[in-house]
Order: C-alpha cells, then sequence, then structure tokens
C-alpha cells in the first residue's frame, strides 16, 4: 500500500481585507519615493522580502501558507522609518517585528500587538543613532526627488532631534500647514504627506476595512488634548492642527491603530482604546524625554484591547442575564 500522497504545500494565504489594506498605502508609498527618492522604494522592497522569507521559513514545518497581511506589516514599517536608515536596522527590525510580534504567539489572528510598531519599537531602543539623530530633508517641488536616489546630501545628512523634537524643545517654529498638507518636510518617509495619508485612510474607511470608530476616538481625543494645552499657555504647544498633522499621528490613526487583529471589537472597547493612544500620545510628546510618542502608545493600547474587550463583554453577558431573570420575574 502506497503511503498518501502529500498535498503540495500553499504558499501564500489570500486575504481581501488586507489587500485593501496594501492599496490604501500606495498614495504614501508614492509620496516617500516623491519627496525622499528611489531609495525608499528600496527601502520597502528589503523590508517585504525579509518579511515574507522570515514567515515562509518559520511555517515551512508546519507546511502552513504564509499571510498575505506580512506584506501590510512590511510596508508599513518601512514607511515609518527615517529615510537614511542603515539597510541592516530595516532587515533586524522586520525579522524581529514578524518573529517576536506575531509567530511566537502563533501567526496571524493570534498576535496581541501591531508587528510594525514592535519591530520599530525595538530598532528605536537598539538602534537609537539610526533611528533618531539623523533626518533626510525632503525634496521640493515640481520634480520632487523622482530622479534621485535618495535626497541625503552627505554621510551625516541633518544630524540633530527629529524634526517635531526640534519644534517641542522651541528651536524651530510649527511647519506651515501647507508643507503638512503636502509633505514637503522632514521626517519618516512615509508620514510626512497628509493629503497621501488622508486619500489612503478615507479608502480604508469608505471600503469599511478600518474602524471609524477608532480613528475618530484617537484623532478627536488627540486634537482636543493640544487645543486645550494650546488655549491654557503650554510652553512650546504646537496646537490642535499641527499636533495631528505632524510627527505620522494621522498615519497612525488610520493604519496602525485600526489593526484588525490587535485592536478591540466591541464599541466601549474600541473608544477607549482610541483614548489610550490620544491621551499618552500627547503625556508622551509633550512631558517625556521621547520626541514621538505614537509607537509606545499604540504598543500601550494593543495591551489593555483584550482586557477591554473582555470587560464589555462580560458586562453586556450580565446585563442579558438581569434582563432575562427580569422578564422571568414579571411572568
Amino acid at each position: 500500500m502506497n503511503p498518501p500522497e502529500k498535498k503540495p504545500r500553499k504558499i501564500l494565504q489570500k486575504q481581501v481585507i488586507m489587500r485593501r489594506v496594501i492599496i490604501g498605502l500606495i498614495p504614501c508609498i508614492l509620496a516617500s519615493i516623491y519627496f525622499f527618492g528611489w531609495r525608499s522604494a528600496a527601502v520597502i522592497a528589503v523590508s517585504v522580502t525579509a518579511a515574507f522569507l522570515t514567515e515562509f521559513l518559520f511555517l515551512l514545518k508546519r507546511r502552513q501558507p504564509v499571510s498575505e497581511a506580512v506584506f501590510v506589516s512590511a510596508i508599513i514599517y518601512a514607511l515609518i522609518l527615517p529615510p537614511t536608515v542603515p539597510w541592516h536596522v530595516v532587515v533586524i527590525g522586520i525579522v524581529f517585528a514578524i518573529l517576536f510580534g506575531k509567530m511566537v504567539f502563533g501567526g496571524f489572528g493570534r498576535n496581541i500587538f501591531n508587528p510594525a510598531m514592535v519591530g520599530r519599537a525595538f530598532c528605536y531602543v537598539s538602534f537609537p543613532v539610526a533611528m533618531t539623530a539623523s533626518w533626510s530633508p525632503a525634496a521640493s517641488f515640481p520634480w520632487g526627488a523622482l530622479g534621485q536616489w535618495s535626497t541625503a546630501i552627505s554621510p551625516d545628512v541633518i544630524t540633530s532631534a527629529s524634526p517635531m523634537g526640534l519644534m517641542k524643545q522651541g528651536l524651530i517654529e510649527a511647519p506651515r500647514l501647507l508643507d503638512l498638507l503636502v509633505g514637503n518636510l522632514a521626517g519618516s518617509m512615509g508620514v510626512t504627506s497628509v493629503i497621501a495619508i488622508l486619500i489612503g485612510g478615507i479608502y480604508l474607511l469608505v471600503s469599511r476595512t478600518a474602524n471609524w470608530k477608532i480613528v475618530a476616538m484617537t484623532v478627536g481625543t488627540y486634537a482636543l488634548a493640544n487645543l486645550v494645552a494650546d488655549l491654557a499657555g503650554m510652553p512650546n504647544a504646537p496646537g490642535a492642527l499641527v499636533a495631528v498633522m505632524g510627527g505620522g499621528f494621522l498615519f497612525g490613526a488610520f493604519f496602525m491603530a485600526t489593526d484588525p487583529v490587535s485592536a478591540p471589537k466591541t464599541l466601549g472597547a474600541q473608544l477607549i482604546y482610541g483614548a489610550i493612544i490620544a491621551s499618552s500620545t500627547f503625556v508622551i510628546r509633550n512631558f517625556s524625554v521621547f520626541n514621538g510618542g505614537l509607537m509606545f502608545s499604540i504598543l500601550l493600547a494593543n495591551m489593555f484591547a483584550p482586557i477591554l474587550d473582555y470587560a464589555f463583554k462580560q458586562a453586556k453577558k450580565k446585563k442579558n442575564e438581569n434582563l432575562a431573570r427580569a422578564e422571568e420575574t414579571v411572568r
């Protein structure tokens, strides 16, 4: 008797929702190439390749397919890196993200944290100079950096704190709203253009890929906190518009806070989750030594998401039980 033939391994697990997210990321990808050169495209390609191979090799023995979500994590991770990030940081960060942000929890659908954020946080603490010390200026109109490999003008590029850090210290004025809208300023390579983020973000909302309640609560709470700080005369307060439009906050609200796996599923939990991201980002950006804050805030909120879901589900279950008892009493 011949042993049963093994079915050929399916390489890729198709996921429609993840394809929509990739489509939503296209404007940000194009903006990163336009403002920072074709090196941005190469960084994305390296990140995607390393992420795919990592998950493929991890699942090889199990003969399980690679989820299309790995492409989303790799692209988002690449877009939130500095334009001049060294190649070894790109690879090490995304490998760490896939292994310890996703696969150790059991793979797609079981991870607690957003993998892209895990990878960036690891690089932030492991390679602080590469992640925070050098910022490449964005190219100007009309042709941008389409004819360039990179906008870096020297090996050291611009050695300083990040633009958000300089503004926080009062060393530079808040950028013009037009520059924030278009993206013509230094920053992580895929998050400087508000127009590109809004095009992709609105597509996610219209296609019901992203949860609008999480986006609204995150952006609304953060805008309100900064408005109050500005009216109260807090030193170097950027104001609501600049705070929301700068530092990649909108990118995080649309593409990372709404991750369908690591975000909560119940309405009450989603609202609290958005408030946690907004409030902790406000505190970290304004009162800590860190210039960003969104990265840590999303990871913190991810940690609370399962607890919040459980609490609201239990509350609903208890309410239904009480209603059932009340109906039996009336009968």
